[in-house]
Formats: structure tokens, C-alpha cells, sequence
């Protein structure tokens, strides 16, 4: 088995996630109640790249090899591309509403585009609770780049004692948040936007703990297919309790799954399979607001409960397509042009 294969189970694994985000925003569409559980992928994402990122750069930035300044580059380069491809798409989409409806005005928009295309929250439009008005996937991204920032600028310092007691204070935090909003929750909204810098900390840093105690590969294929739907099935269903699930998910569950996952060595005839999944994922994550606030606005003149069921088949397949097409028609050339400069 080809090293370089390793991982590639929490490839498919992010995926899965990927695609229950999406299926969450679309049930969403007709019941803002349903799925609640489903938004835990984006913890579940945090607790995944707290290991690839420790798997990728730890070695090279605790031994000097790779300087902060150039990992925030290569992150950069690597995540902000379709940032600024979905974010535009949202600025467009605004556009119209500036020009054909009294919801907003102009300089709302170019305040709140600017804000957009640096990752950072809108306060501008308080008749709407996202604190990302113009793509609503973005705002874990913000997270994500603090708590980079954090790991980098910790990294060659970060002990296994000193990375457990970060752990340790950082899901005190974690339950400061389950206190405060009555289960994991926070960052996306206006009101609760503080409330993801804790929520962040503990999962990513959990990831980096996976990654430093990972277990010796092995094969097995039963494992291997099985976690693919256990994830998918934790995330799709719903507990009486969310404060008390919802901690046990990102405290226990979550991490089991990453550790498990990395120690799995996928066979040959599924891994073409779990990496497509896996280059995909990050797509359609970010780019599925835009083109589901278009469908929104379709929504609003269709009253056929039948109709409104194929539509939402029809929206999903409408962001897998754009996102393949933003993946390989954009950002691959772009990655593909960085390589080449040397960037």
C-alpha cells in the first residue's frame, strides 16, 4: 500500500461531511428545526484539520524548516480562491437585490462585500440573524484562519504537556459555550459570532493530539466502509438533549472517528472513490450559499409540496455541478499556476 495513501479514508470522510452540510442548508429551506445535529460537521471539520494541518507542517515548522509567514501563505493560497469565487457570486446575487428590491442599499453592500472577501463577520444588515449575509459557509473559515494562527505561532513550543493542557483549558471553554447557548453552537450568527472563537480551539487542537498519538496503520476493509455511514448517520440524527450530545459528539465521538479513520489503510478499490471524495468536499462546502440563495428566491414562487421535493434534488445536483466546475475550472488552475511559480 502506497504511503501517500495513508489517510485517505478521512479524505472520504470529509467528504460525507461535506455533502450532510449541504443536505442540512437544503432541509433547512422548508424547517429551520430539522437536522440539528447536522451542523456539528463544521466541528467535525475543525477536529480534521487540526490533524492534517499537525500532518502536513508540524515536522517543519517545530524544526525552523518552515517559517509562520510562509504557512499562512500556503494556507492562503490553498483555501482563499473559491473564498473569492462564492463570495463574488453572493456580492453579484446582493447586487440584484440593490438594484430591484428596497432590502438594501448600496453602501450596505459595499461595506458588507468588503468585510466578505477578507473572511471577516457583517454586522451591516440587522433584519437578517447571519453574521455572513454573502456567504454563509465562509464563517467557519474565519475561525479556521484564527486558530492557524494560533497553532503556528505556538508550534514550536507545543510540547505533548503543554498541547494537553491546551486541551484541557480550551474544552473548559467548550463548556463555558454549551452553558451559554445551550449546546454547541455559535459563530455564524450576529448575536453568537464571539462564541466560535471557543468553539474552535478544542476540536482542532484535539485534531493535533490525534495526529502526535496516531495508531500504527493496518488494514481493515470492514472498518474502512463502515465509518462512512456512522458519520453520516450521527450527524443526520436527533437527540432530545443537544446540550448534553452535542458536547459528547465534539468531546468523544468526533475525535474516535478521526482516530479510527487514520489508522485504516483503505483498499485499492475504493481509494480512487474516498479522494474524489475528498477533493470535492471543500467545493462544495463553500460554494453551495450562493447558488442556494438563488434557490430560495425560486422557492418563494413554487407552492407544490411535490415540487418543492424535486427542486431540492434539483438544487443539490446544481451544487455538486457548480462546485466540480469551480474546482476544476478555477481552482485547479490556479493551484497549478502557484506550483509553478514556486509559491
Amino acid at each position: 500500500m502506497n504511503s501517500a495513501n495513508r489517510f485517505v479514508l478521512l479524505d472520504g470522510l470529509r467528504g460525507v461531511a461535506a455533502f450532510v452540510v449541504l443536505a442540512f442548508h437544503l432541509v433547512q429551506q422548508h424547517a429551520l428545526s430539522a437536522l440539528s445535529y447536522a451542523g456539528l460537521a463544521v466541528d467535525f471539520f475543525y477536529v480534521l484539520s487540526g490533524f492534517v494541518v499537525a500532518c502536513a507542517y508540524e515536522r517543519k515548522l517545530r524544526s525552523g524548516q518552515m517559517q509562520a509567514r510562509h504557512f499562512i501563505e500556503v494556507r492562503i493560497k490553498r483555501l482563499y480562491p473559491l473564498v473569492f469565487l462564492s463570495t463574488s457570486l453572493g456580492i453579484a446575487m446582493a447586487s440584484l437585490a440593490v438594484l430591484f428590491k428596497d432590502s438594501i442599499t448600496l453602501p450596505q453592500l459595499l461595506q458588507a462585500s468588503a468585510l466578505a472577501l477578507l473572511i471577516l463577520p457583517s454586522f451591516v444588515f440587522p433584519q437578517w440573524q447571519t453574521a455572513y449575509p454573502l456567504n454563509m459557509a465562509s464563517w467557519s473559515l474565519t475561525f479556521e484562519a484564527f486558530v492557524n494562527l494560533v497553532y503556528v505561532a505556538i508550534a514550536r513550543q507545543l510540547t505533548n504537556r503543554t498541547l494537553m493542557a491546551l486541551v484541557a483549558s480550551s474544552w473548559g471553554a467548550l463548556l463555558l459555550l454549551v452553558a451559554h447557548a445551550d449546546g454547541i453552537a455559535g459563530g455564524n450568527n450576529q448575536e453568537g459570532w464571539p462564541w466560535g472563537f471557543f468553539r474552535v480551539m478544542f476540536p482542532f487542537f484535539v485534531g493535533v493530539v490525534l495526529y502526535r498519538f496516531k495508531p500504527r496503520p493496518r488494514e481493515n476493509p470492514v472498518l474502512a466502509i463502515a465509518l462512512l455511514p456512522v458519520l453520516a448517520i450521527v450527524l443526520l440524527l436527533d437527540f432530545p438533549n443537544y446540550r448534553f450530545f452535542s458536547l459528547i459528539y465534539v468531546s468523544i465521538v468526533f475525535p474516535a472517528i478521526v482516530y479510527l479513520g487514520s489508522g485504516v489503510i483503505v483498499p485499492e478499490r475504493i481509494t480512487a472513490i474516498l479522494h474524489r471524495l475528498g477533493l470535492i468536499s471543500y467545493p462544495v462546502y463553500i460554494m453551495q450559499g450562493p447558488i442556494l440563495r438563488i434557490g430560495e428566491e425560486i422557492m418563494k414562487h413554487i407552492h407544490s409540496t411535490a415540487m418543492l421535493r424535486l427542486f431540492s434534488i434539483a438544487e443539490f445536483c446544481a451544487v455538486v455541478l457548480v462546485a466540480w466546475i469551480a474546482a476544476k475550472c478555477f481552482d485547479e488552475p490556479i493551484q497549478r499556476a502557484l506550483r509553478a511559480r514556486g509559491a
